[in-house]
C-alpha cells in the first residue's frame, strides 16, 4: 500500500501536470486568429471535400506568414466568390485572397506589399514543334489558339484571341485543352503553367507540352486585409507590421 507521502507527491504531480495543461490552452486560446475569405481555385486554394480542410499554394503560405508572426489563420469558404469578396469588404473576415491588385479596391483593402504568387499566363505547343518563343501578338494572327471556359488571362491577349484574327477554341477544363494540342487541332494552348501542372503533371502529359518564353504576361495574386478587419489587426499595431512585412 502506497505511503501517505508517495499520495501527497503522486497528487501535487498530477497538479502541476493539470494547472500546465490548462495553461497551455488558455496560451493558446490567446492567440490572436486572422478570419481570411477565400473560394476553391486548385491549385492556389483547395478544400477538402468531407472536412473542409483549406490547403494550396496562397493558403500556405499565408499560414507560414501568420505563423512568423505568432497568429493562427481560419479560412472562411462561402458557396462563391462574390460573398467571399463582401465578407471581407464588411470585415466578417480579416482579410481576402487570392485577389489582384487594382486601385479601385485600395478604398477598402490594405494590400500586402508582396504577392502571393504569380500565376502569369503562357503559350504552350507541342514539345516537338518548331516554334521556339513567343514574339507578340502578331506571331498568333490566323492561328488556331485554345483556351479553358471563363478564363481571362492578359486583357489585350484576351481581346486579340476573341476578335477575327484566330481560330479561338474553348473547351470545359484542363485535359480537354491539352487534348486539342496533342491531336493537332489546335496549334497553341493558352493558360497558367502551375494550374496545368496541379491537374495534368502527375499524369506525364506535361512532358509533351513545352511553354514558350516570355509570358504573355503577369497575373499577381495577392493577400488583401480589409479595411474593417478585427481592431487586432488594426493599422498601426505590431501584429499588422510583421503580417505586412512577413514575405510570402
Amino acid at each position: 500500500m502506497a505511503s501517505g507521502a508517495a499520495l501527497t507527491t503522486y497528487g501535487r504531480t498530477l497538479l502541476l501536470v493539470t494547472l500546465l495543461a490548462v495553461a497551455g490552452r488558455a496560451l493558446a486560446d490567446t492567440r490572436p486568429v486572422l478570419k481570411v475569405s477565400t473560394v476553391p481555385l486548385p491549385p492556389i486554394i483547395t478544400v477538402e471535400p468531407g472536412t473542409g480542410h483549406v490547403s494550396g499554394m496562397a493558403a500556405e503560405k499565408v499560414r507560414l506568414m501568420a505563423q512568423s508572426c505568432g497568429a493562427d489563420v481560419e479560412f472562411i469558404t462561402p458557396p462563391g466568390w462574390s460573398r467571399a469578396f463582401r465578407m471581407a469588404r464588411e470585415g466578417t473576415t480579416d482579410a481576402l485572397i487570392p485577389t489582384n491588385h487594382s486601385e479601385e479596391r485600395t478604398s477598402i483593402f490594405d494590400f500586402h506589399p508582396h504577392a502571393l504568387l504569380d500565376l502569369g499566363p503562357a503559350l504552350m505547343v507541342r514539345a516537338e514543334s518548331s516554334i521556339t518563343r513567343y514574339e507578340g501578338l502578331g506571331q498568333l494572327r490566323g492561328k488556331r489558339i485554345a483556351i479553358q471556359q471563363n478564363i481571362l488571362l492578359e486583357p489585350a491577349f484576351d481581346a486579340f484571341i476573341r476578335s477575327d484574327q484566330v481560330k479561338l477554341t474553348i473547351r470545359g477544363n484542363a485535359t480537354s485543352l491539352v487534348e486539342e494540342l496533342m491531336t493537332g487541332q489546335v496549334d497553341y494552348i493558352a493558360d497558367s503553367k502551375a494550374v496545368l501542372e496541379h491537374y495534368l503533371g502527375e499524369s506525364g502529359i506535361l512532358k509533351r507540352v513545352r511553354t514558350l518564353e516570355p509570358a504573355i504576361g503577369t497575373a499577381p495574386q495577392y493577400l488583401a486585409f480589409s479595411k474593417k478587419r478585427s481592431t487586432v489587426f488594426a493599422k498601426g499595431t505590431p501584429l499588422i507590421d510583421c503580417l505586412m512585412a512577413a514575405k510570402p
